[in-house]
């Protein structure tokens, strides 16, 4: 397929689409899918920064694990969650995205993930994952053994491949950016080398759309147009602020005018 370059071209090529499908998006169409916390320059820490922040988390608010998990990812800690979105065009705006300006050279792209087949193959080949849902007995089972640095294999296979799994909490970010979690087991490869060591082929569970990096800007533009901008997807609570301040006192600084 050639290289999209406009909205409409973009809702083209996912016309026709059944089951359930998610996205995510990539300012850099090298990507592998792995979370940040399995890769190799934080692969070493990110499991004690882990272990440390739910440890604290539950001390002070009581949390579960799981829970503790989606709000380290939210604020940015490394973990074993990788984001994902039922929004088709919330992939695209972080496709088109980029922050840091580090990829303005760099064609983007959108994982288009057939959620209800990669489940079914779960089930197909065996595997304990497809045991797990957000309320299952199994994953918070998992969770606790990962938490207290003791055997997730649990016996069996632990969580053998990853696993989508629902937000326990709709933090701000989540609600609008209508998020949800791949969450990583015991295999820390690639979600791509782990589809080829059980001999699925990728293409079963998902396809790629590129996303040229000429048009990346015009994109960017379309969507905000339709109220898809880093202010609504990050709700920037500046912002806000700075309206109910002009509303309150008539001006941009909060300060009461004399």
């Amino acid at each position: 397929m050639d290289k999209i370059t406009s909205y409409d071209e973009y809702c083209e090529a996912l016309d026709g689409r059944g089951d359930i499908i998610l996205f995510r998006g990539q300012p850099v169409s090298d990507f592998v899918l792995i979370p940040s916390g399995l890769r190799a320059n934080h692969i070493q820490t990110a499991d004690m920064q882990m272990f440390r922040f739910v440890d604290e988390m539950q001390k002070v608010f009581g949390y579960d694990e799981l829970t503790c998990i989606e709000i380290a990812q939210h604020f940015s800690l490394h973990t074993r969650l990788l984001d994902f979105s039922y929004s088709y065009t919330v992939a695209l705006f972080f496709a088109c995205f980029d922050a840091k300006g580090r990829y303005g050279d760099k064609d983007g792209k959108v994982y288009v993930f057939n959620k209800s087949r990669y489940e079914w193959l779960l089930k197909k080949y065996g595997k304990n994952s497809a045991q797990v849902n957000k309320n299952n007995e199994y994953l918070y089972k998992w969770l606790q053994h990962y938490v207290d640095k003791s055997d997730t294999r649990m016996g069996d296979d632990g969580l053998d491949m990853p696993i989508f799994i629902e937000a326990t909490r709709q933090f701000d970010r989540l609600y609008s950016q209508r998020g949800l979690f791949l969450l990583w087991g015991r295999d820390e490869m690639p979600l791509e080398k782990i589809l080829q060591k059980e001999g699925i082929d990728q293409k079963e569970v998902f396809d790629t759309i590129v996303i040229s990096k000429d048009h990346k800007t015009r994109i960017l533009e379309e969507l905000a147009e339709k109220h898809i901008s880093e202010d609504s997807l990050f709700m920037n609570v500046g912002k806000i602020k700075d309206l109910v301040s002009t509303i309150k006192y008539g001006n941009n600084s909060g300060q009461v005018t004399k």
